[in-house]
């Protein structure tokens, strides 16, 4: 799962924002300090301030229920990535495989050459003498 800031820390964390900065400032949770405010590891949150749930959830919802569709969000989007990580894999073999499709046509045409055969050394001399 991404880094969140320490606001959206406070709605996963069902705590007060102030809770989560006094947490990073006496040292007992972990952020990246930015110029915008802390990034905070939403593992690194959990371990504090135990099960976490999703922004928008009820506040009388249980912790579990909370904890498994952060944990199946966090999921999906790590699927996300990966697919989009397979489709350029694909289309870099797709790109490699048309370049050989077109040297392999090329290489068809050169053998399969359609000029019209030369007059073998007898047909040009018995050529030469009907004439």
């Amino acid at each position: 799962m991404p880094l969140v800031s320490a606001r959206d820390a406070a709605k996963l964390a069902g705590k007060d924002r102030s809770t989560i900065l006094r947490a990073i400032e006496t040292g007992r949770m972990s952020a990246q300090k930015t110029e915008r405010g802390y990034l905070i590891d939403p593992a690194e949150l959990e371990r504090v301030f135990g099960p976490l749930r999703p922004p928008d959830a009820n506040a009388d919802a249980p912790p579990e229920v909370a904890y498994a569709e952060v944990a199946r969000a966090a999921t999906l989007e790590r699927e996300v990535e990966l697919l989009r990580e397979m489709q350029r894999q694909w289309e870099e073999e797709r790109t490699f495989l048309r370049s050989m499709l077109e040297r392999a046509t090329e290489q068809v045409k050169v053998l399969t050459d359609q000029r019209q055969p030369r007059p073998g050394f007898w047909q040009r001399l018995l050529r030469r003498e009907a004439a």
